[in-house]
């Protein structure tokens, strides 16, 4: 049994006599029903993905040669990068992530 709110201070979601109406819970679940869709499509743009194996640093250098690469990305791809940027991996760690998997993770 929930207890009432007091009659000088009604809640926000209720009416005079402290109970909330059907259209306060129906508009409280939609809110609830957005807010899970709007964190399921967060979750569903950043793929679970093998990270490739990260480079060893020696004397503040990466082991191995590093190359610079320009391109263009279709929009919804770029979506899936910010999203894993603000997650908080750098964009050079992101595409050797993909590229390291598209090509069957050669060592």
């Amino acid at each position: 049994m929930t207890k009432k709110p007091a009659k000088d201070k009604p809640d926000k979601l209720s009416n005079e006599n402290g109970y909330i109406t059907a259209k306060e819970l129906m508009a409280a679940l939609d809110s609830l029903k957005a807010s899970i869709l709007i964190e399921q499509k967060q979750q569903s743009l950043t793929p679970s993905v093998d990270d490739a194996p990260r480079p060893r640093i020696f004397h503040k250098k990466k082991e191995g040669k590093r190359e610079k690469i320009a391109t263009t990305v279709d929009s919804e791809l770029f979506e899936l990068v910010k999203a894993r940027q603000q997650q908080g991996q750098q964009l050079s760690h992101i595409l050797d992530s993909a590229l390291w998997n598209y090509f069957g993770r050669p060592k």
